[in-house]
Formats: C-alpha cells, sequence, structure tokens
C-alpha cells in the first residue's frame, strides 16, 4: 500500500471510530478520570459488549490483561503471549491511545468507565465495523 494510501486508511478509521464514540449507544462518558487511577494495576479482560450485549471473551483470551506503567510502558498479555508497546492518556476525551511497540499500529480507546474495580473501554473494531466495549476487572 502507497504511503498516501495507507494515510488516508488511518485518517478514515480515526474518523469512523471518533463519529461512532459519539453516535453509538453506551453508557455516559466516565467522569473524573486521571491518569493516576489507570496505572500500576492489572487489567483482567472479562467481557465485551457489542450492540448492548454481554458476550464471554474467547477461551484463548482468559489470561488477557494490561498493566499501564508510569513511564507509558504498559504490560500486556494478549491471547495469552507478552506484547511490548506503550501507551498515553489523553485527558480530552477521556481516551487511552494503546501503540506497538515500533508504533507503528495504535487503537484509541475511549473510556467509558473507571472504577477501582472495572474498566470498560470502547474501541473500533475494524473487522465488524461496530464499536466494541471491552470490560476489565483489576485483579
Amino acid at each position: 500500500m502507497k504511503k498516501s494510501a495507507k494515510h488516508q486508511a488511518i485518517l478514515f478509521f480515526i474518523t469512523v471510530f471518533i463519529s461512532g464514540c459519539y453516535n453509538a449507544p453506551s453508557p455516559p462518558l466516565a467522569q473524573g478520570i486521571e491518569y493516576e487511577n489507570l496505572i500500576n494495576t492489572k487489567w483482567g479482560l472479562k467481557n465485551y459488549i457489542i450492540d448492548g450485549q454481554s458476550f464471554p471473551i474467547e477461551k484463548k483470551r482468559k489470561k488477557d490483561y494490561y498493566i499501564f506503567k508510569k513511564n507509558n510502558q504498559k504490560e500486556e498479555v494478549l491471547y495469552g503471549k507478552k506484547v511490548k508497546g506503550s501507551w498515553e492518556f489523553l485527558p480530552h476525551g477521556k481516551f487511552i491511545m494503546l501503540y506497538s511497540e515500533k508504533k507503528d499500529v495504535y487503537v484509541p480507546a475511549r473510556i467509558t468507565e473507571l472504577t477501582n474495580d472495572n474498566l470498560m473501554i470502547t474501541i473500533f473494531d475494524i473487522n465488524t465495523m461496530k464499536m466494541v466495549t471491552l470490560l476489565y476487572k483489576s485483579n
């Protein structure tokens, strides 16, 4: 894919994601979310919510988790394998940007709930073309 086509695809993805965040039926946006409330907690994936319906996670994702660290590094297990990368908290709009190790792949995720026990983030799934909310529980 040429660079300009790749940039157009990324711009399209971000536009669809942001418009989906504002138009998708979802719980009210989380209030009072602070950087400090995210870090140094092991957030284990528990289930998905698609179109208001809750779905269990696949067996191969039972051990998936995030630990967001102060230096913008993250500890992540995805499909049972450790993945390197970084993250960034964007307070305007309550977003987390999740980056691959080389920062060539990134996923914007809107925080819809954050308590001591729960972290709910909403992402745009490019495969299904739907907004998907992921529920994480602190371990």
